[in-house]
C-alpha cells in the first residue's frame, strides 16, 4: 500500500508543529513563570505545613535585613507550623522583575491561621495587606529566594 505524498508531508508538518509546541510549553518558560511557580509551590508548602518542601525554594545563601540565615528560617518555620493550625496564605498583586540571574517579585501577602479554633491573622490584616519584596538568585539552573522583606510576624 503506498501513501499519497500530500498526505505523508501532511503527516510530518502536523509531527513537526507538535514538536515545537512541546518545546515552546517545556523548554521555553520565561523566568517570570518559573518564579512564579515557585511563589505558588512555597504557598502551597506553607499550606500544607510542609516544612521540607517550604525550605526547597530557600537559598542557603538566605539573610534578611534582620540577619536570619537559613537555618534561623526552618527553625521559625518548624515552631510556627507546631503553633499554629489552617494556614492560608493569600497573594495579591504579584509583580516579578527578572534581571539575568537576579530577581525581585513584590506581592501583597495575608496569612490566616487558627489557634485554638480561632482564625486570625499571622501575617497582614483585614485592613492591609503585608507588602512583600522578595529576592530570587538562580542557583543550578532553578530560582531560590536569598532574602524576603516586608513581613512582620507578631511576637510569638
Amino acid at each position: 500500500m503506498r501513501i499519497n505524498k500530500k498526505l505523508f508531508y501532511g503527516i510530518i508538518i502536523l509531527i513537526i508543529i507538535v514538536i515545537a509546541a512541546i518545546i515552546v510549553k517545556f523548554f521555553l518558560v520565561s523566568e517570570k513563570s518559573r518564579i512564579l511557580k515557585v511563589i505558588n509551590e512555597g504557598r502551597a508548602a506553607v499550606e500544607a505545613e510542609d516544612v521540607e518542601k517550604s525550605m526547597s525554594h530557600v537559598s542557603l545563601q538566605y539573610s534578611d535585613d534582620y540577619g536570619i540565615k537559613y537555618l534561623i528560617v526552618k527553625r521559625i518555620l518548624i515552631d510556627v507550623f507546631k503553633e499554629f493550625d489552617g494556614f492560608k496564605v493569600l497573594l495579591d498583586n504579584i509583580e516579578i522583575e527578572v534581571k539575568e540571574d537576579k530577581a525581585v517579585a513584590s506581592f501583597d501577602l495575608r496569612i490566616i491561621v487558627t489557634l485554638h479554633n480561632q482564625p486570625g491573622y499571622l501575617v497582614g490584616s483585614t485592613d492591609s495587606p503585608a507588602k512583600i519584596m522578595m529576592y530570587f538568585i538562580k542557583e543550578r539552573l532553578k530560582w531560590q529566594v536569598i532574602k524576603v522583606s516586608g513581613v512582620r510576624m507578631p511576637n510569638l
